[in-house]
């Protein structure tokens, strides 16, 4: 394997190329439909249909080192939040330009800054356009849907509930090409502060450096990832968080320990059953299968949506849905889906309860029942947000999606913008 490797930041705002001495970025037209459409198989650009695994190869390659090496390796940092399917187009993008492909999520980057004891424990504190996300022996996500103060202070709270009285450093994460995330990064420090703990800001202007130290810690001995494998990584560390093994178990941390919460009114949930992580679409986060595929469906029957589907059963799935209700109560939404459905031909959707419960949470529910499979719809309303989600079984076989589907109403939450 090349000594040297292509190291490339993909997302949240920009795609470009970290390493070569130079800090490149591929075109503002492209970077934009890329990250927008990575959870699509067509975008748009200039007006124009284009596949999403073209674009993808074309911002990549307009970023490439370009140095011929008897063996190729492209190193891809994506977002620690991102779901495995969106580092699998990323990464299938990559293997048409190198030999190797490494994917990393950024707080492996952001790790290579440390220069405290060994001892001490690192929590990555990453800002995103509708959350911050917090990767520490989980990741948690905090939406950004009040005003920078109040969430800077949400933020503290669970780094602090993180540390439990350990030695920690809090390494922040403020990309500039997020809207807003310089300022709300300047508040979270603060409040970190206030609550003695040690802070280390990285900005944009760092990460080049970072990579170039990251080189010494991509040992000739790592493998090219795939999402899949993420879960191997590491795993049996206990103490993975130690800064100074870091460099092999954040991808563990990000795609297949962690539980993602929703913050606010809602609980942490932890769940330590199969890997998970956490699906942002529109206004919505939640958390999904992180091995279940991802798919935007805006053709055939029903309204738009995003459907994470089983990888050994395709009748297994979930359904997510949204739609903004700025006045609408629980009870509201219930007499409007009320009356859609007795406009539907009967016998379709069933066992319709506008006080339901589900995952302990209060909800609109019913069935609907098609010829290969039955969906179990579940309809919250988080603050101006109606969120929907199916699940989708065999007949017979609710328990091939009960955990998955408990596990997504409980963490379903909106995340409006400031």
């Amino acid at each position: 394997m090349s000594g040297h490797r292509a190291i490339i930041e993909t997302g949240p705002g920009v795609i470009r190329r970290l390493c070569c001495g130079t800090s490149e970025g591929a075109d503002a037209e492209i970077t934009r439909s890329a990250l927008e459409s990575v959870d699509d198989r067509v975008a748009t650009v200039d007006g124009a249909p284009v596949a999403v695994d073209s674009l993808w190869r074309a911002a990549l390659r307009s970023v490439d080192c370009r140095r011929p090496a008897p063996q190729k390796t492209m190193v891809v940092v994506h977002p620690s939040w991102w779901s495995s399917s969106r580092v699998a187009v990323v990464t299938t993008a990559a293997k048409s330009l190198a030999d190797d492909v490494l994917a990393r999520p950024r707080s492996w980057l952001l790790t290579q800054s440390s220069t405290v004891k060994p001892e001490a424990t690192a929590v990555v504190v990453e800002i995103a356009e509708r959350l911050v996300a917090i990767a520490g022996v989980e990741v948690v996500a905090v939406p950004r849907r009040n005003r920078p103060h109040p969430v800077a202070e949400r933020v503290a709270s669970v780094v602090d509930g993180i540390a439990c009285g350990a030695t920690t450093i809090v390494l922040l994460d403020a990309p500039t090409m997020v809207a807003g995330a310089p300022e709300l990064a300047t508040l979270i420090a603060g409040a970190l502060r206030r609550r003695g703990q040690t802070v280390m800001q990285i900005g944009d202007a760092a990460l080049p450096r970072l990579a170039g130290l990251a080189q010494s810690s991509l040992s000739v001995h790592d493998e090219p990832s795939s999402p899949q494998s993420h879960a191997n990584v590491g795993g049996n560390r206990p103490h993975a968080w130690m800064l100074r093994g870091l460099a092999a178990a954040a991808v563990v941390l990000a795609a297949a320990a962690p539980a993602v919460a929703a913050m606010g009114r809602h609980a942490v949930t932890r769940v330590d059953t199969a890997p998970t992580t956490l699906l942002v679409e529109g206004r919505v986060a939640l958390t999904v299968p992180a091995d279940w595929p991802t798919q935007r469906v805006v053709a055939g029957p029903g309204s738009a949506r995003v459907r994470v589907t089983s990888p050994s059963d395709p009748e297994a799935a979930l359904h997510i849905t949204q739609s903004p209700v700025p006045d609408d109560s629980l009870s509201d939404t219930a007499e409007r889906l009320k009356r859609a459905i007795d406009a539907e031909p009967a016998g379709v959707f069933v066992d319709f309860n506008p006080s339901g419960n589900a995952a302990g949470r209060p909800a609109v529910t019913y069935r609907e029942l098609r010829p290969s499979h039955q969906v179990r719809w579940t309809v919250l309303v988080d603050a101006t947000v109606r969120i929907s989600i199916g699940c989708q079984s065999r007949p017979g076989g609710e328990d091939a999606v009960r955990d998955v589907c408990e596990q997504a109403v409980r963490s379903a939450h909106a995340i409006n913008g400031t």
